[in-house]
């Protein structure tokens, strides 16, 4: 994706040349937009700027403004649909507006973008490695991905009971779990009550650190790393053009896993699968290389409390299927990877308001949180604006505790 953050006047004098010489019967319209803050409660800081993006949705091209007094001016826009996002960070809090699908079509198309703010998690997906890469003969090798868990606040956190998933893809059609008055219904068909906007449901297995509570306290500027597979994959007889993830902090290996014929890594502690009725289990977890919403939530309740929801068609009053339901409360943090710009996301904007992704499948290739600024105590703090195509550095070779994080305290008890 191209990212044009410029001033106005120049990033669509820009736009007018080359539209001018590819399309003389495009319009083109002035928008004045201002930043509407109106729900924010009365302790929250104003922060004193917004950055505003328009990606078009059809060309994934992406336009960049700075707020002035709370609004910004965009000159001579072309015609088009737009997603147009508002993001800002202001001590613990993130700020964040958005507007899917916004028709540009006159002046008086866009004229405010309503913004909530948020404290920020500690804990962030700081680097995430899913497009798996391929062998010296050209093979795809699946087995090698992993994701990496940064403490990125001030404070120690015990991690015992965090928990990453998949959600179930939000921007298609065929997905809805509320019935006609907004709720969750059960799998079996009943109606819960319980409204669905509040509930994220995960279409894959969930997993869980193990642990008694105060059993891995993880310090500001520690990491963890997850592997599916906790091995040296660079050994001969898998792939010496991948990485090595025998240090592994935890691996996703079960005893479903291990009857189908995984090896486990006996000096890495697994983590708990907490969804057992996916019926789709195969030899090892492999989330999509592909496309996917990824969040990590520390739950308020027991798994076994919460509710095994349907997907339900509204025109015939069906349900197919068992998702687990997570409040959305409990999400710590959440990253879109896609298959390109013009890919929908997977997640609702609220938990990740943007997308990114690598250079294709099989490529070798990561997406790691960039750097925002140093703390105190000499460890980096990654930018958590709740917007990945921010937030994210891609293409990038897969390298665990990027930019000399430390390994968790744990590890050396």
């Amino acid at each position: 994706m191209k990212k044009y953050f410029v001033a106005a006047l120049a990033a669509i004098a820009a736009l007018l040349t080359l539209s001018s010489c590819e399309d003389k019967s495009l319009k083109f319209y002035d928008l004045e937009i201002k930043v509407d803050e109106s729900g924010f409660d009365s302790e929250v800081p104003v922060p004193d700027a917004y950055q505003v993006t328009f990606t078009n949705t059809n060309t994934g091209e992406v336009l960049g403004f700075t707020t002035v007094n709370k609004k910004i001016s965009v000159l001579q826009i072309p015609e088009g649909v737009y997603d147009v996002v508002a993001t800002a960070r202001l001590s613990l809090y993130n700020y964040l507006g958005t507007v899917k699908g916004a028709v540009i079509n006159s002046n008086e198309s866009l004229n405010s973008i309503p913004v909530v703010a948020t404290k920020s998690s500690s804990l962030v997906i700081k680097e995430v490695f899913y497009s798996c890469s391929r062998t010296p003969a050209n093979a795809t090798y699946l087995k090698d991905n992993y994701f990496e868990i940064y403490n990125n606040g001030p404070d120690p956190v015990f991690v015992d009971g965090l928990c990453i998933g998949t959600s179930s893809n939000y921007s298609s059609a065929s997905i809805n779990f509320a019935d006609a008055e907004g709720n969750l219904v059960n799998a079996d068909g009943t109606h819960t009550g319980i409204k669905a906007d509040d509930y994220l449901c995960m279409n894959s297995v969930v997993w869980q650190v193990p642990g008694n509570g105060s059993t891995y306290l993880l310090n500001p500027g520690e990491s963890f790393v997850i592997a599916s597979y906790a091995t040296d994959h660079t050994a001969e007889d898998k792939n010496p053009n991948s990485i090595d993830l025998s240090g592994a902090d935890f691996e996703t290996v079960c005893d479903k896993y291990i009857e189908k014929g995984q090896v486990d890594n006996l000096d890495v502690p697994n983590l708990n699968l907490i969804i057992p009725h996916n019926p789709t289990i195969t030899n090892q977890y492999m989330p999509s290389a592909l496309t996917a919403g990824f969040i990590l939530f520390s739950l308020s309740k027991s798994a076994d409390e919460l509710p095994i929801v349907g997907n339900y068609n509204l025109e015939k009053e069906t349900v197919t299927g068992k998702y687990l339901a997570i409040p959305r409360k409990d999400i710590l943090d959440g990253v879109n990877w896609v298959k390109n710009a013009t890919t929908d996301a997977w997640l609702p904007e609220t938990i990740d308001a943007g997308k990114t992704f690598v250079s294709g499948t099989y490529v070798n290739e990561s997406i790691c949180r960039k750097i925002e600024k140093t703390a105190e105590g000499g460890y980096p703090v990654f930018l958590d604006t709740n917007n990945s195509t921010n937030d994210f550095d891609t293409n990038l070779k897969p390298e665990l505790r990027r930019y000399e994080v430390k390994a968790p305290s744990w590890k050396n008890q």
